[in-house]
């Protein structure tokens, strides 16, 4: 029994297929891999943080 195949395309897929695996994007690299939402976050936390140690000891100076 032989088959023929009319289509180019499906000739193509049927005798070799190549599997391209890619790394993930961005920082969810690596072995602690993180989500850019939680990237975002914890650098939004840290910005926070700065801000109100900076306006708190402008305070201090300006109190003295």
């Amino acid at each position: 029994m032989q088959t023929e195949v009319t289509d180019a395309g499906a000739a193509a897929t049927q005798t070799t297929r190549i599997v391209v695996e890619r790394p993930p994007p961005g920082l969810a690299r690596g072995k602690y891999s993180w989500p850019a939402w939680g990237i975002g976050v914890l650098g939004s936390g840290i910005v926070v943080v700065a801000l109100v140690y900076f306006i708190v000891l402008a305070r201090r100076r300006r109190v003295r």
